[in-house]
């Protein structure tokens, strides 16, 4: 299939796209699978898949140990209802869905998400299963009802560690879009008033909290962190 009936029959809205795709990246269509590439290096490339690699055997080993599932538990309630509002490659809202949660995910930027759907559509191919219901949109601008109990915030901040090693996807998501801080003190107070029971934000291990209060407790690991805070 050609890509632009690829991009088509995932309802991406192809004016958009190509007004948000830099010029240094392109996207391909290889074996049905869609890809991320470096226009000038097209060996630097990515794709989102929920089949095989590290995220789906992550999402079979040990799930409810991972502390994105324990940040966003709700003691005694079975399923618990998550919007994922920052939703990127979709790796938490992927894991969040294995561990039996009902995920709604937001991603505003076209590219990113004709990746995520290309992915879905893959899944649900192969296995009769959607991961989670994907909106491309702004969190703010979807009315859900009822309201999602979680709100999970996993954003990129200006003040990331550009000297670390970044994985090859992220690399080419990091060249998409970022946001900035002031736009993650706007979204965190929509989320406060809008989820339910809590809202939850991962951030790097060591980072400063970015929230003008302290989180009601943290979850930390060795390379990031969650961050809780509980609406009264």
């Amino acid at each position: 299939m050609p890509l632009t009936a690829h991009l088509n029959a995932l309802g991406v809205n192809l004016t958009q796209l190509s007004e948000r795709l830099p010029n240094d990246l392109t996207l391909s269509l290889t074996d049905g699978v869609l890809f991320l590439q470096d226009a000038q290096n097209p060996k630097l490339k990515a794709c989102v898949d929920f089949l095989k690699g590290r995220l789906a055997y992550r999402s079979q080993q040990h799930i409810n140990g991972e502390n994105l599932v324990k940040a966003c538990r709700i003691k005694g309630q079975n399923p618990v209802s998550v919007l994922d509002a920052t939703c990127g490659f979709g790796k938490d809202a992927f894991l969040l869905s294995c561990a039996g949660f009902h995920v709604q995910a937001t991603e505003s930027h076209p590219v990113v998400y004709a990746l995520l759907k290309d992915a879905i559509l893959r899944m649900q191919q192969a296995t009769g299963d959607t991961p989670f219901i994907l909106h491309n949109a702004w969190a703010q601008s979807i009315a859900l009802e009822p309201p999602a109990q979680v709100i999970y915030l996993d954003p990129m901040f200006p003040d990331r560690d550009k000297s670390a090693a970044v994985k090859k996807d992220m690399q080419l998501f990091h060249r998409l879009h970022s946001e900035s801080a002031q736009e993650i003190e706007q979204l965190f107070s929509w989320a406060m008033s809008h989820a339910r029971n809590k809202v939850v934000i991962k951030r790097p291990a060591k980072s400063k909290i970015v929230t003008p209060n302290p989180p009601t407790y943290q979850i930390k690991g060795k390379a990031c962190r969650f961050d809780v805070y509980q609406r009264t």
